[in-house]
């Protein structure tokens, strides 16, 4: 790309648009923003504390507790939820002894693990109206998926962490720690509620329930203290550095140039389906991008003999195309969790080789067994 072009994009990374600057792009940043600010609102009024600690009492299996927060985190379909989820497996890794790309890793795989069928998701719903299918029969048979996706963190992730088993809860002591775990849940339960159940947006919700929880919990002068004090400037920055690369890689045209090279080869349809959203995605760590690029262009192919979608084609290029953007270094996800516990990525991403084959395995056995 010529200097000029170069500039030009990152020109309207930030400031295109209606209204004189990215909307898309400032939206992110202040997601992200928000996000530090109610990590460290919960953390300080004891909110994160309550449910770290009544989910760790109710599982008997302590390993387990540590893939479960983050997935629960995973229903909050908002870009950089893995910053929300990293605080909160901070105490239990250090009790397991984990390093800091054991808690990436962790961190990052099960905060995903809801993507390919939760139907909140920007992914689903994008590729059900390129498809011209119904959602739930489209996330119905990607289920597996996710299923596939716990079992191979647990196998290759949770399960080589030491045991610890502990009596089960009954009675008095099980109610007591589910009113704790509500007690420390609400904040994300309200937006879950807001954004699910109202179709409330992130950016009105997060605020909202910011406030309740800060001012009721705080005080107003100490509310604005803990703030100040969550808002991580250089990774914002880091954040931003993500974006204008990803608007840079999709003008330079090669996104657009790989599809008509396999176009023009004749690529067989199955590698076709691996190859192109798989690249999509790790070049641009974002899933509605691959699946906006990718699908398009092999949509012809995704027909059965009887002319209708076959979801089992469908399954596999999405599969391969979201390995990609779990393998890509420009995944917000991977960049604040390995920022905020100073983890090597590329020894991260060498920890996600087995479960990804476990994934691609299971994702093979639908195309060819169903």
């Amino acid at each position: 790309m010529p200097p000029l072009t170069v500039v030009q994009s990152v020109w309207n990374t930030t400031f295109s648009g209606e209204y004189y600057f990215n909307i898309d792009t400032w939206r992110v940043l202040l997601l992200v923003f928000l996000i530090m600010i109610l990590s460290g609102i919960m953390k300080e009024t004891g909110a994160m504390e309550d449910l770290v600690g009544s989910v760790r009492k109710m599982f008997v299996d302590n390993r387990f507790t540590i893939g479960a927060l983050p997935a629960m985190i995973g229903l909050l379909p908002m870009p950089g939820g893995a910053l929300f989820s990293a605080p909160m497996i901070e105490g239990l890794s250090d009790e397991a002894g984990l390093n800091a790309e054991d808690r990436t890793y962790l961190n990052y795989w099960f905060r995903h693990v809801w993507e390919y069928s939760y139907p909140m998701y920007p992914g689903p719903i994008l590729l059900a109206t390129i498809l011209h299918v119904q959602l739930n029969e489209l996330v119905r048979s990607m289920f597996p998926l996710s299923m596939a996706a716990i079992l191979g963190g647990s196998i290759f992730g949770l399960l080589r962490i030491p045991k610890h088993l502990k009596k089960g809860l009954k009675g008095r002591e099980l109610t007591e720690q589910l009113f704790m775990f509500l007690r420390g849940f609400w904040p994300v339960l309200l937006i879950i509620v807001g954004y699910v159940g109202f179709k409330i947006d992130f950016l009105y919700v997060l605020p909202v329930t910011i406030l309740i929880l800060g001012l009721t919990r705080l005080g107003y002068r100490k509310f604005l203290d803990v703030s100040w004090g969550s808002i991580n400037y250089q990774l914002i920055l880091t954040i931003y550095s993500v974006l204008v690369f990803k608007d840079i890689i999709n003008a330079s045209g090669a996104v657009d140039d790989l599809a008509k090279v396999f176009n023009e080869w004749g690529v067989p349809h199955v590698v076709l389906f691996i190859i192109l959203p798989m690249l999509i995605g790790y070049l641009t760590g974002i899933t509605h991008s691959y699946v906006s690029v990718a699908f398009p262009l092999i949509l012809p192919f995704l027909f059965d003999s009887s002319g209708n979608i076959d979801f089992s084609s469908v399954q596999l290029a999405y599969t391969w195309g979201f390995i990609g953007i779990m393998f890509s270094p420009v995944h917000l996800c991977i960049m604040l969790s390995a920022k905020y516990y100073g983890a090597d990525i590329t020894k991260v991403f060498r920890m996600m080789i087995l479960p990804s084959l476990v994934l691609a395995a299971v994702s093979f056995a639908l195309y060819y067994f169903t």
